[in-house]
């Protein structure tokens, strides 16, 4: 399939080879600081679902808890899991797509190699990507190559990258879509393409679906080429409605909160706030506003224009309603498939500086990426971002430990590592945050007559609160392992 959309000037072979040493560095040093294990609830949910995937299953039976009965559902539940007493399941919350491409990496390569392969593959792929998009839209190779680095050395990439989780490959999935459709409307081949790349998007992150206005703008009003990319579409758009319908009983439902909870007129005005804050703070300070200016530069035809604001703005919108996406600065995780058409924008505007100074145009392209690269390193050090390899690594020595130290008919109480110990472990799992005390209180004793040992496991830092408000009982401690302690049920609280 040929390039309907040719960039002006080849890059000079040397790139291509400078190019690759700089990628396959920049994977060593993400694949060195990579965490293949299962923490909080967004990457116990991906790798549990993944592990299912790997036994032929989308739904996983609840463990064994002697018959206990529980007024609500989420007592139940591991974080990442829907609970489902009346059937005796547990229905993963979380989209397949990232599961399904870490269960296929850890069958060929292991649970260890085969989360990183991804997390570090798609990074790669995405810088890579977004120079492609780039150079359809005629941009100067050393412009294209910065933009590669801005993406790839955005702290929120890094934040994402080095763990299992689903940004970076949602990110990665719209790039191929959005590359595919620039040549989609000269060859079918390459709208089957887009298609099928839009769909794999929608199942790793069902809001990609937001990428269609982009998507139709690209392809215009070209019969066959929008005819085949619907029928490269179709199939997985199939595969995801069939999923729903069997994982949360119908085509359209999600695993996600709903909108009504969830979205609120309220998060918009202070999340566009924080969106331009920290866009503004971790990307080089002038892109904001170049990229203001490129999306209404005559450089680029109407369509490429459209498209690209398409591509940023409603995702943004969107999102600037989410209740969640205004709490932290990785908040903008949310938005990180639209970060690439702000970049692209900022690169057209740069560009058309410097049409007229070709000469200049390779240094500037330089000292843009070189700022990206500066302000990644400080950013990334402001945030210790990289030690997340050491908090994320306490939840798999807690569920070690206990998988070889608590007896095997165990039940575990516990909140936040609910789902790194369900991964890590074959034992029950029960959750204090969602049960009252009384609602303990019956549960112990139903666990003690039935002869099963019940084990808490909580941060160090809420003995207090957990034991004395949340869980008053006869506790004894067994073990402190990675800021958790881990007690023993003795009976119950003495009056």
């Amino acid at each position: 399939m040929s390039n309907p959309n040719p960039a002006t000037i080849p890059a000079p072979r040397w790139f291509a080879w400078l190019a690759a040493v700089v990628l396959l560095g920049y994977g060593a040093f993400l694949g060195y600081n990579f965490t293949p294990v299962a923490g909080g609830s967004d990457s116990s949910g991906y790798l549990n679902a993944a592990q299912l995937l790997t036994h032929g299953q989308l739904i996983a039976p609840q463990r064994d808890f002697a018959g206990l009965t529980v007024s609500s559902a989420p007592q139940l539940q591991p974080l990442g899991f829907i609970a489902d007493p009346s059937r005796s399941r547990l229905i993963p919350t979380y989209p397949l797509g990232l599961p399904a491409h870490l269960a296929l990496a850890s069958l060929l390569f292991g649970w260890t190699a085969g989360p990183l392969l991804i997390g570090v593959g798609a990074t790669l792929a995405a810088m890579v990507l977004i120079y492609a998009i780039a150079r359809e839209l005629r941009l100067a190779w050393p412009l294209a190559a910065a933009g590669a680095v801005l993406l790839g050395a955005f702290p929120v990439t890094i934040f994402i990258a080095i763990q299992p989780l689903s940004d970076v490959l949602a990110t990665t999935w719209v790039l191929a879509t959005v590359f595919a459709a620039f040549r989609a409307r000269h060859s079918l081949g390459w709208a089957v393409a887009t298609g099928v790349a839009l769909s794999v998007a929608v199942f790793v992150r069902p809001t990609n679906l937001l990428l269609l206005p982009t998507i139709a703008v690209l392809l215009g009003r070209d019969r066959r080429s929008l005819v085949a990319t619907a029928l490269g579409g179709l199939p997985g758009a199939l595969l995801l409605l069939a999923a729903n319908s069997h994982l949360f009983g119908s085509p359209w439902r999600l695993g996600y909160v709903s909108i009504a909870e969830a979205f609120s007129f309220d998060y918009f005005g202070p999340t566009l706030l924080h969106f331009v804050k920290w866009l503004g703070a971790l990307l080089p300070g002038i892109i904001l506003g170049l990229a203001v200016v490129g999306f209404f530069l005559r450089r680029l035809t109407l369509r490429e224009r459209l498209a690209l604001a398409l591509w940023f703005f409603v995702p943004v919108t969107f999102y600037a309603f989410y209740e969640f996406a205004h709490e932290v600065w990785w908040g903008l995780r949310f938005i990180l498939p639209a970060v690439p058409a702000l970049i692209l924008a900022a690169l057209v505007a740069l560009d058309a500086f410097f049409a007229r100074r070709t000469l200049l145009l390779p240094t500037a392209a330089a000292i843009l990426a070189l700022w990206a690269a500066v302000g990644s390193v400080l950013w990334t050090r402001h945030f210790h971002t990289l030690l997340s390899k050491t908090y994320e690594r306490a939840y798999a020595d807690v569920g070690t430990w206990a998988r070889a130290q608590l007896p095997q008919d165990t039940v575990i109480l516990t909140n936040a590592d609910s789902g790194a110990l369900y991964y890590y472990t074959a034992f029950p799992i029960l959750r204090w945050d969602q049960m009252s005390p009384a609602e303990f209180a019956a549960h112990a004793a139903h666990l003690t007559r039935a002869g099963r040992p019940l084990h808490l496991v909580i941060f160090v830092s809420e003995e207090n609160y957990v034991l004395n408000e949340r869980v008053p009982a006869r506790w004894e401690k067994v073990a402190v392992i990675a800021q958790r302690s881990i007690w023993r049920y003795v009976g119950p609280a003495t009056p």
